[in-house]
């Protein structure tokens, strides 16, 4: 009898709500129309963290937390992460007008996701959305071309002819509330600007300074007070010579003189509050810097995959107070200092895959906050001496891709004095020498990949404080007996996936490396071991610190001077233990088996290390022939 009623009060209360939406268990979901699903979730659940988690470090070391705390969307500590909210998703085929107009207009999150066969035009206007005045979020994605399940031969065709299209005043009703915005391949209409003529743009300090009238109504009143820092004076473009006295105009009189400039890149002028923003895969083949002026809330801009060849002079000049950068995935050629002049608390700055061949000192303006910046997949061939040096708040730094030899210049690292990891990929090093990794006290993790024959003495002496060094996979030839020296803290070696042919003697000791735990030799073409190799690994009290030692896919040529090995600290396993591959008699024996069955006959010497060494473990167990 409970129930019956419950429903009667339900549907008498959704009856006399005049549209209101009420929220009691399911109901508000029910009003959901068809074509749509309607639901409430907590924000620290919503798939809108897909694309604002800002900023995961590629192959970043497990042991290494991220301290910058800039993924705030994900910790509960963010003003939002248990609030309820009300979720639309809704899937378009043309027009959707008529569809949202019977959405509940309290929703907060809405999605919209293409479908069809991409030939229908669907533009959205400022009309589309001005019932939403609680929006916080709006995600429009158009349809996914690489899909396999959408190929055909004529869909270029077909995204050229149809596809969401949003006119440049589609977000004015959203400027108050809109937190985040996300567009994948979708139209942004006349973007192609009729007046090209630069802005003369003069930058003056500001300390603190009364805000000006916006006469601009469609700019929240939020950006109304400007903070502190810099203030963009524009120059009138209407005494075009250049010997004749140029008027400097407010700010508020410059965007009204260009009035037909702005027309058609207006679209994200009226997000205020807005601040994440991601422009990913829509064809934004041209920026301009009224594009991103005024959005001075914002803290995330993704551009990924839009075909950009070339950044305009102060384009994000606008966003004073942008924390992370995205220009992943584009064409660009080249960058000035100029270019990306502005960001003064900017920490992420991501340009992987992008036509980069060089950089230098005038690749970048001051970046006083920056912590991590990631150039990886470039076609990077040159770093010229102190490039970095105005980058010196680095923590991390990614470099080089497959497309082009890295090579570094004496200095081109110079200047990172607070880097902690250091990736390089794809370098032609003939001989690692001390010059090229100084200038980095702080370093703790480095990693190498390329052509790196020969390691020189004395290479990492200035990395006084590396934790964990990478060299798998360098090609590497040769390595001086005092490569390592100074590495006093270093707790992982690896060696790895190289060409050694030998190990110099004393190359480890914990007499120099004292807090050394883990050396990888997997996978070189050594054959044998220096004879001290073992017991420069043993501390005075004749404790060993080494807790895993990997020595195996190297064609071991087993003789009696394996008695000498430490089975304690080799890592043989079934899959990981070293294996004879001479004498033929012995080929693809373990070794400490082949010690340990009498395969060496190596006699009285063989079984008084044997009964020292292996008189309290069980190594049939732990490493049999097979």
């Amino acid at each position: 009898m409970t129930t019956p009623v419950l429903l009667f009060l339900v549907a008498l209360l959704l009856d006399r709500s005049a549209g209101q939406i009420i929220d009691i268990g399911g109901v508000w979901e029910i009003r959901c129309p068809q074509g749509c699903t309607c639901e409430i979730q907590k924000f620290s659940y919503l798939p809108l963290h897909q694309w604002t988690d800002t900023y995961r470090d590629k192959d970043q070391d497990p042991s290494f937390d991220d301290h910058d705390g800039f993924n705030d969307a994900n910790d509960d500590d963010h003003p939002m992460a248990h609030e309820l909210l009300k979720i639309a998703t809704c899937v378009i085929v043309e027009d959707p007008k008529e569809l949202l107009d019977r959405l509940p207009s309290d929703i907060q999150i809405l999605t919209l996701l293409e479908s069809g066969n991409g030939e229908v035009d669907i533009p959205l206007r400022a009309t589309t959305f001005q019932r939403f005045t609680d929006l916080i979020s709006l995600d429009i994605q158009g349809i996914d071309y690489s899909d396999p399940s959408v190929k055909e031969a004529n869909n270029q065709t077909r995204r050229e002819k149809g596809g969401i299209r949003l006119s440049p005043d589609t977000m004015f009703p959203l400027g108050l509330t809109l937190l985040y915005l996300n567009l994948e391949r979708v139209k942004l209409t006349s973007l192609d600007m009729p007046n090209k003529n630069k802005a003369n743009l003069v930058i003056k300090p500001v300390n603190a300074y009364k805000s000006e009238t916006v006469e601009d109504d469609r700019v929240p009143a939020s950006n109304a007070s400007q903070p502190k820092g810099h203030r963009l004076i524009f120059l009138s473009q209407q005494n075009s010579g250049e010997s004749e006295d140029k008027e400097i105009l407010p700010y508020d009189l410059y965007k009204q003189e260009l009035e037909g400039y702005r027309d058609n890149v207006e679209l994200f002028a009226a997000l205020g509050a807005l601040t994440h923003l991601r422009v990913y895969d829509c064809a934004l083949t041209d920026l301009s810097w009224h594009m991103f002026d005024g959005l001075n809330s914002l803290l995330y801009l993704s551009l990924e995959r839009n075909s950009l060849k070339f950044i305009p002079e102060f384009c994000f000049y606008g966003t004073p107070n942008l924390r992370s950068l995205s220009l992943a995935g584009n064409e660009l050629l080249t960058l000035k200092s100029v270019d990306l002049a502005g960001l003064l608390v900017l920490e992420h700055l991501d340009l992987r895959q992008n036509n980069l061949t060089f950089l230098s000192e005038l690749s970048f303006p001051p970046f006083p906050a920056l912590l991590t910046a990631d150039f990886t997949d470039n076609p990077l061939d040159s770093v010229f001496p102190s490039t970095f040096e105005i980058m010196n708040t680095t923590v991390k730094l990614y470099l080089g891709g497959e497309a082009s030899r890295l090579k570094l210049q004496k200095d081109s690292l110079l200047g990172l004095r607070q880097a902690e990891i250091l990736h390089l990929y794809n370098l032609e090093i003939p001989v690692l020498e001390r010059y090229i990794l100084h200038g980095m006290p702080a370093l703790t993790h480095l990693r190498m990949r390329g052509n790196v024959t020969s390691i020189d003495f004395d290479a990492f002496v200035d990395l006084t404080n590396l934790l964990d060094l990478d060299l798998s996979r360098c090609h590497v030839r040769r390595i001086s007996m005092d490569a390592f020296y100074g590495l006093e803290r270093v707790r992982r070696i690896d060696l790895s996936d190289n060409d050694l042919e030998s190990v110099p003697p004393g190359l480890f000791t914990v007499q120099q490396q004292r807090e050394l735990r883990e050396i990888l030799l997997t996978r070189n073409k050594l054959t044998s071991l220096p004879l001290d190799f073992f017991r420069n690994l043993r501390s005075p009290s004749k404790q060993t610190q080494v807790q895993n030692l990997r020595l195996d896919g190297n064609p071991w040529d087993c003789t009696c001077t394996m008695t000498n090995w430490n089975p304690h600290l080799v890592n043989r396993n079934k899959e990981t233990a070293p294996r004879c591959s001479t004498p033929k008699r012995l080929q693809n024996w373990g070794v400490f088996y082949a010690l340990r069955k009498g395969g060496l006959q190596c006699g009285n010497l063989k079984k008084r290390y044997l009964r020292k060494s292996l008189k309290t473990r069980n190594y049939e167990e732990d490493n049999n022939i097979s």
